[in-house]
């Protein structure tokens, strides 16, 4: 694995931790039509104010399993979950779920890794376009990227 070669800007979120916060996301979930077990964006941010831990820690214990997904529709947005998190992944999730409370027009998909741990945090937008790569993301690279599905 590549890491980047800028120190970690932020730690980790405990293996333990994590796999107990993948157990309360699949307590919400939801079997979709399809027959998938997900779990919608504004399920998660409840969850998160009720126990009070941030929604993108509950969005870091998905990947950690195969069982849930989290729902939508549109163009998907793979969130690297994993080693990133050590660059601001988790910042990335937070940002992202206050974008979807706005502008619900993308899937949420975070996950373990997208081989890109040398540029973290990582995301890629998967739409008809074909696939961009945001490595090292930022709020505002983001931002863009998303916007420019709507125009």
């Amino acid at each position: 694995m590549k890491t980047p070669t800028r120190s970690p800007t932020h730690a980790d979120i405990d293996m333990s931790r994590l796999a107990t916060m993948g157990v309360e996301v699949e307590e919400i979930a939801a079997p979709s039509a399809a027959g998938q077990m997900e779990v919608t964006i504004p399920a998660l941010v409840e969850l998160s104010e009720d126990r009070g831990r941030p929604v993108s820690h509950y969005l870091a214990a998905i990947p950690l399993g195969d069982d849930v997904k989290v729902a939508g529709t549109g163009p998907v947005l793979k969130v690297c979950a994993g080693s990133c998190q050590q660059w601001g992944a988790l910042d990335m999730l937070e940002h992202v779920v206050e974008r979807w409370q706005k502008h619900p027009s993308f899937q949420l998909l975070p996950v373990a890794c997208l081989d890109r741990c040398d540029q973290a945090p990582a995301c890629e937008l998967h739409g008809d376009h074909g696939q961009l790569v945001l490595a090292p993301a930022t709020k505002a690279s983001l931002d863009e990227a998303l916007d420019s599905l709507t125009s």
